[in-house]
Parts: C-alpha cells; sequence; structure tokens
C-alpha cells in the first residue's frame, strides 16, 4: 500500500489540515515500559507515550469565535469555507502543519526557533486576521490563540494536552486580550478544568490509528505480489490526476501484461503465482522513487503511475521495464517478456476511465503485433 493512503487517514477532509489523529501521532515519542514502575504506574493510560520534543518547541493552539454564528446565519456551506480559510491562513503564514482537532479548533506545531520569531509570527497571523475577518462577516477577533513553550522539559503526551486546554482556558477569560504566551511550568499544580479536549481517550485513538493502518493495509494490497492492487492503484491515479490538473502537468500510466504466464500456470498455479511474484520485483526495483506501481486485475497484469511524465519519458520507462523482465527471467523457469501499452494525461483523456480505456487499447495492439514490444496510445 502506498504511504498516500496512510496518510490520508490522518487527513481532515474538509479543510486539507492534518486531523486529530495525525496530532497526537505527531507529538507520540514512544510508548512507557510494559512493566509498571514508580514513574509509570501501570493504571496510568493517558500518559502511554512521551513528547518527541526534538522537532518542535512551541504549539499554537486556535480557537475560533463567532463560527457557529457564521453557521447559522450564512449556512453552513459557508462557515465550512470559514475553516477551510482559517487552515489556509494558519499554514501560509506558519509554513509548519497544521492540524483541525476538532471543530473550530486548530493547531500549528513550530519548529524550533527563537520566542522572537514565535512572538512575529504570531503578530502576523494577528494581523492578517484582522484584515480578512471584517470581510468575512467576523464581528471580533476571529479567533482566541494561546502559544505554548515547551523547551523546559520533555512533557508526556497527556500533559501537553492538558497545558494546551488551560492556556486556552485562561486566554478565554482574560476580557482584555485575545492572545497569550505561557511556558509548561506556569501549569505546574494547576488544576485541570477540563474545558475541551478529551483526554481519557488518547491511548484509544493511537491504537485505532494502527488497526486502520493494518485494515487499510489488507485492504489495498494485492496477496500474491504483494504489490497495491487494483482498488489502490484507481485511488492513487484519482489523486496524481487531481494534482496534475490543479499544476497543469502531465502524467503517464503503463498498462503492462506478462506474454506467456500460461507455460507457468499449466504446471500448476502456484507456479504462476511464483511467477507474478518475480515480476513484481523486477518491476518494483526500477521504479523512479516517484513512480506508483500495482498489480492490475488478475493475471500478470501491472500498473505503473509516472507523475509528472510526459509520452516519451513514459515510452523510456517502459522500455527499461520490457528489457529488466527480459533479462531477468532468464534464470526463471521459462523465459518471460511483457507487452506494455502507455497512455498519458491530457493527450488521451481528463479523466481515469478514458485513460485506462486507452492504455489497455494499446496493450492489446503491442499483444497483437507479436508482443514484447511497446505501443502509445493514439
Amino acid at each position: 500500500m502506498s504511504t498516500s493512503f496512510s496518510e490520508l487517514l490522518r487527513v481532515d477532509k474538509l479543510t486539507g489540515c492534518k486531523n486529530y489523529l495525525g496530532f497526537l501521532e505527531s507529538l507520540a515519542y514512544h510508548s512507557l515500559p510494559d512493566e509498571p514502575t514508580d514513574e509509570h504506574p501501570r493504571d496510568n493510560k493517558i500518559g502511554k507515550c512521551r513528547l518527541n520534543t526534538s522537532i518542535f518547541s512551541a504549539i499554537i493552539y486556535v480557537d475560533m469565535n463567532d463560527h457557529s454564528a457564521l453557521n447559522e446565519i450564512k449556512g453552513k456551506t459557508y462557515g465550512d469555507s470559514i475553516l477551510r480559510w482559517m487552515g489556509i491562513l494558519l499554514y501560509e503564514e506558519s509554513n509548519s502543519d497544521v492540524y483541525r482537532l476538532g471543530g473550530d479548533e486548530f493547531a500549528v506545531l513550530l519548529k524550533i526557533e527563537t520566542r522572537e520569531e514565535h512572538l512575529e509570527l504570531i503578530e502576523r497571523i494577528f494581523k492578517r486576521m484582522g484584515r480578512e475577518a471584517r470581510q468575512l462577516g467576523f464581528t471580533r477577533e476571529a479567533a482566541d490563540i494561546a502559544l505554548v513553550f515547551f523547551d523546559e522539559t520533555p512533557n508526556r503526551l497527556d500533559t501537553i494536552l492538558i497545558n494546551m486546554d488551560e492556556a486556552m482556558t485562561k486566554v478565554k477569560d482574560d476580557r482584555d486580550s485575545h492572545f497569550m504566551t505561557f511556558n509548561v511550568i506556569d501549569f505546574i499544580d494547576v488544576p485541570f478544568s477540563g474545558r475541551g479536549l478529551l483526554l481519557s481517550n488518547i491511548h484509544q485513538v493511537l491504537e485505532m490509528g494502527k488497526i486502520l493502518d493494518d485494515v487499510q493495509e489488507e485492504a489495498y494490497t494485492d496477496a500474491i505480489s504483494g504489490l497495491p492492487n487494483m482498488k489502490a492503484a484507481l485511488l492513487n491515479m484519482e489523486m496524481v490526476l487531481e494534482n496534475s490538473k490543479a499544476n497543469q502537468k502531465t502524467y503517464s500510466i503503463l498498462m503492462i501484461d506478462g506474454d506467456n504466464i500460461r507455460l507457468y500456470n499449466n504446471i500448476n498455479y502456484a507456479a504462476g503465482d511464483e511467477m507474478i511474484r518475480d515480476m513484481s520485483i523486477v518491476l518494483k526495483g526500477n521504479l523512479r522513487p516517484s513512480d506508483y506501481i500495482a498489480r492490475w486485475r488478475v493475471g500478470d497484469e501491472f500498473m505503473v503511475i509516472l507523475p509528472d511524465t510526459p509520452l516519451e519519458g513514459a515510452k523510456i520507462i517502459g522500455e527499461r521495464f520490457r528489457l529488466a523482465v527480459k533479462e531477468a527471467s532468464k534464470s526463471w523457469l521459462f523465459p518471460t517478456t511483457i507487452s506494455i501499452g502507455i497512455a498519458s494525461y491530457p493527450t488521451h483523456g481528463d479523466n481515469i476511465n478514458a485513460l485506462i480505456d486507452k492504455a489497455e487499447s494499446a496493450n492489446k495492439h503491442a499483444k497483437d503485433q507479436g508482443k514484447d514490444q511497446i505501443v502509445l496510445a493514439d
């Protein structure tokens, strides 16, 4: 399975920001010991993970104002656009990962910089919010912001959420300011008020992420080759197509079909499966880092997706595949060749169905014309 599908589980579909699961996983460093100790008693399930403070020094915690009112006055569609605006604003100003924690709350993990730079960043964010919020219909400051510094000592995951929550509570309670800065030490011995963030499910959310990864892996992986399956390939094609359209780039697909799997299957299907695995290894070994390969349909068919690759570039890569399989298979039970059909966006279509049809048709022509060759779509 491509890591892209795993990453999709960590993305908020509405805003494109990372979600709460992604936030927790970005913070989590490692699990506590399995055996109870005086420092980490077994019944402390909330604090299962430590913070990865090696990658950040502060967190911007944002809680929007008036979002519910805008939803009621202008409709949910408009309210959704406001959430997207906030995610974009935070990302463009911070150039850091932005997380939607749920509802109208966001967080930004700031990489290790100086406090002066952090404060300059907050000032830029507030100025831009002020300019744009009035045009969007806000009647007051668009959001309350707490900037929490975590450069004192490594902190447990539950601690950081409590710190964030208490910091925002203080900002909300202060009528004169919509922004305050805090240090971890500010919250020592402060009773937890439990304003909003849920702490009891931290471990469950992290475990659910692992379970979802396992389910995704099984659902999108071909059992014989170990490659992504057809379902995964279609999803990848959609993502590459959207990116290509947005950035006005071309991309190509290769429909690859082995020419003589029947020789292997005539022995038994186990021999055919072994040939498919061998071919998968050869093809995968000749990919570029940005390329994507999946097993396609049944038999020894494969789909290769080549982002930002025009037709002629795809032909060169296809030729590399053809020669690699031909050479490697000399040591197999039967020497094997492949036929390849190539189609390219936008030349051969602006949707995946059109591109697949063109590539499959080109592959059929390669078969009909004698196999062991590459044919470009008409």
